[in-house]
């Protein structure tokens, strides 16, 4: 090779080294700028069905708005498989049911015509664990147990795939009475769907 090629590569890779190295720093730069630096009002976020959970910025506007619609079923079945971020704090997914459920009752559809389901399966099986199980295998009470209390409370019905409990070696006694148990969750969300439930995946 050349020894201008050679020159030209070794300058590409300083620079491509250089602007590597210098990664976290340009991040807390950008991300500094985007970031909003004023002070929210106290009421910005709001769990207005489930307490504590979901928190959810409402902006009444008409477009897609589900307390409006003419028609509409209001029945969504949920799958959450996965569990995401720290095994100490509520299932991601578990969240995101909660603030769907903000969102629609702020929205106007009272909580008595939401038909909402949640199909636990895959690696988030142990976010249904009971207490017990739960800080046996992970060392700290179970943090989704409040939060699926808040869901029942609100009517949501929240449903565990007995194929996955058995797939991870659970007896189905270490699962939370709270929860339902379905023969599986892809059984649960196709006979859901064939009755005219949407399917949201979390």
């Amino acid at each position: 090779m050349r020894l201008a090629a050679l020159v030209v590569m070794a300058a590409v890779a300083g620079f491509i080294g250089g602007n590597v190295l210098q990664l976290p720093e340009l991040y807390d730069k950008v991300s500094g700028k985007m970031a909003d630096n004023k002070s929210e009002p106290a009421d910005f976020w709001s769990t207005p069905a489930i307490e504590g959970y979901g928190k959810i910025h409402y902006v009444d506007t008409p477009a897609f708005k589900p307390g409006t619609t003419a028609g509409l079923s209001n029945k969504i079945v949920f799958q959450i498989n996965r569990n995401e971020g720290d095994i100490r704090k509520p299932n991601l997914g578990l969240e995101r049911v909660a603030r769907v459920t903000n969102l629609y009752y702020a929205a106007g559809v009272p909580l008595d015509q939401l038909k909402f389901v949640v199909s636990i399966n895959g690696d988030a099986v142990s976010s249904a664990l009971n207490n017990d199980q739960f800080s046996k295998a992970y060392g700290v009470d179970n943090p989704n147990l409040k939060l699926i209390s808040e869901l029942k409370k609100a009517g949501v019905q929240v449903t565990i795939c007995d194929q996955s409990v058995a797939f991870h070696q659970l007896d189905r006694n270490w699962i939370d009475p709270m929860v339902t148990h379905t023969i599986s969750s892809g059984t649960t969300v196709a006979t859901l769907e064939n009755s005219g439930y949407a399917f949201l995946m979390l």
